[in-house]
């Protein structure tokens, strides 16, 4: 009786369990790549005159323009300067971060001035298509 109730449980659980890593190795995949990114966006040094003003958030959904199955990789910085807009600018897209397949898309978003610098939101982003990540299907 043993042994049929040990075959029975390799017969339920291994499907279970196959299953379970078909679906999540891309998931895993994914997050890594977004890690990654997250990293290489760290890694360069603040330009002059620039601080942190927080912690950096990354994040990973679906291409919200509905065109065509994409994953949306996206790092946020949250920085005050005493840059211009041109010089904030071209100090990243000097930089050619690598993103997830092409080099990081880099957006910049401007907030109030404060009497440490004005506060941006330096955002880099990237797609890459998605085979059989659930989370961008």
């Amino acid at each position: 009786m043993r042994i049929l109730w040990g075959c029975l449980a390799v017969v339920v659980i291994a499907p279970l369990v196959g299953l379970f890593l078909l679906i999540m190795m891309p998931v895993w995949r994914d997050d890594a790549r977004l890690d990654d990114f997250h990293e290489r966006v760290l890694d360069i040094p603040l330009p002059p005159e620039t601080r942190s003003a927080g912690d950096s958030e990354a994040e990973f959904d679906k291409n919200g323009s509905g065109n065509g199955d994409y994953c949306r990789y996206e790092i946020r910085l949250l920085l005050s300067t005493g840059l211009s807009a041109g010089e904030l600018g071209a100090y990243y897209r000097r930089a050619a971060i690598a993103g997830v397949d092409d080099e990081a898309n880099v957006h910049l978003e401007w907030g109030e001035d404060a009497k440490d610098g004005r506060a941006v939101v330096v955002k880099f982003s990237d797609l890459s298509a998605s085979d059989w990540d659930f989370r961008c299907a």
